[in-house]
C-alpha cells in the first residue's frame, strides 16, 4: 500500500505542478498560448508565472506584468498536468 496521496497517483509527477499547488497559485487565465499563474508573497506583493504547455516552458514575472530578462525555462511533462488540463477562461 502506498503512503502517496490520491492526487500523486491521479497525475505524473512534475516539479513545476506541485509547486504551483504548494504555493496556491492561482490560475488567471490563458493569454497568447500561455497560461498565467499568480502567487501571493508575504508582504502583499505578487508574483505572475507564465506556463507554455504547447513547449513546456515557463518563466517569471513581476508583480507589474513586466517580464525579467530571463529566459523560458524547461517545465518537460507540464503538459500532461492539472496545470495544463484544467479548463482556462480566455485572456483579451
Amino acid at each position: 500500500m502506498s503512503c502517496l496521496p490520491a492526487i500523486a497517483k491521479a497525475e505524473p509527477q512534475q516539479a513545476l505542478a506541485i509547486l504551483l499547488r504548494e504555493l496556491h497559485a492561482k490560475p488567471l487565465g490563458l493569454y497568447d498560448g500561455v497560461r498565467l499563474f499568480r502567487i501571493n508573497l508575504h508582504g502583499g506583493s505578487t508574483l505572475t508565472l507564465t506556463v507554455s504547455c504547447e513547449r513546456e516552458q515557463w518563466r517569471v514575472q513581476s508583480g507589474d506584468q513586466a517580464f525579467f530578462d530571463s529566459p523560458f525555462l524547461s517545465a518537460e511533462g507540464i503538459a500532461r498536468t492539472w496545470v495544463c488540463t484544467e479548463p482556462a477562461r480566455v485572456l483579451e
